[in-house]
Formats: C-alpha cells, sequence, structure tokens
C-alpha cells in the first residue's frame, strides 16, 4: 500500500467514523477499503470487500451508504407489515407506518429502514423527529435514497 493510498483510506475512515459513530471503525478492516477517486481528485466510492458501500454527495462532502452500506449505519427505523411492499418498491415512509426507531437519528442523518423482523428494506434521509412521528402521525418520515429493491 503506498502512502497517498493509505491516507485516503485513513481519511475514508475517519469520515465515516466521524458521520456514522466510533463503532463503524471496530467493524471494517482498512485493507478491505477501496475507493474510487473522481477527476477532481475527492474520493466517490467506497467499496469494502468489492461491493460498493457509501457514495459521496459532491455538495457538501458526504458519505452516504447503499443498501450494502446500511449494516455500518447503527439508526434504524422500524415500520409495520403493511408498509413494505411500498418501500421495497422505493415510496418514502410515511410517519404512521413507523413502529419503533433505534439509535438516537435526528432530522436529517440517514438511517436504514427495518421491517419488524429485520429485513433491511431501503436507507434514506430522516426528515421528522421521534416525537414528530410519534406524536403527528401525519408526513413522510423517510425520503428513501435506496431500496431493497432498487
Amino acid at each position: 500500500m503506498t502512502i497517498p493510498d493509505k491516507i485516503h483510506r485513513e481519511t475514508i475512515i475517519g469520515k465515516l467514523s466521524y458521520l456514522y459513530g466510533r463503532e463503524i471503525v471496530e467493524k471494517i478492516d482498512l485493507e478491505d477499503v477501496k475507493y474510487v477517486l473522481s477527476s477532481t481528485g475527492r474520493v466517490r466510492d467506497v467499496y469494502i470487500k468489492d461491493r460498493l458501500v457509501f457514495t459521496l454527495r459532491m455538495s457538501d462532502g458526504y458519505l452516504l451508504p447503499t443498501i450494502e452500506g446500511c449494516k455500518y449505519v447503527k439508526n434504524s427505523v422500524v415500520v409495520n407489515e403493511e408498509a413494505v411492499p411500498f418501500i421495497k418498491s422505493g415510496r418514502s415512509v410515511i410517519a404512521k407506518s413507523v413502529v419503533d426507531i433505534y439509535g438516537d437519528p435526528i432530522p436529517g442523518e440517514e438511517v436504514k429502514v427495518c421491517s419488524r423482523d429485520g429485513q433491511i428494506l431501503a436507507v434514506g434521509r430522516l426528515l421528522l423527529s421521534e416525537d414528530e412521528i410519534r406524536n403527528a402521525k401525519r408526513g413522510i418520515a423517510v425520503k428513501v435514497r435506496h431500496s431493497s429493491k432498487s
């Protein structure tokens, strides 16, 4: 491993640790991390064990998880069985279909969407706070970016 390669990998792990918590460092081996650079020299895609797990949002440098990257995200939203087919097809999660929330997500953070039996359905951005979801039961709770079917 060359020096620039090692620096890129350590920077990626550091950024993931900052965004998704310190526990992510324990789940990822530095040797398994591969990346693709954009034409400007920024990290565009992050692969772990040859699977695409994070992509870069160019506007702010945020590393967004794919369905494969969900296992590295600790915050999750659990939905009822009626919502499962809609979410699998890529629809957003409405607040009244949310059964439980794990972790301590705040609006704007990335969360994984799971069924009651633990199946990962999608990943997306949380739009409402936990109190808003539990009390209002209205509106879109999670804007789905990737679903398990796509």
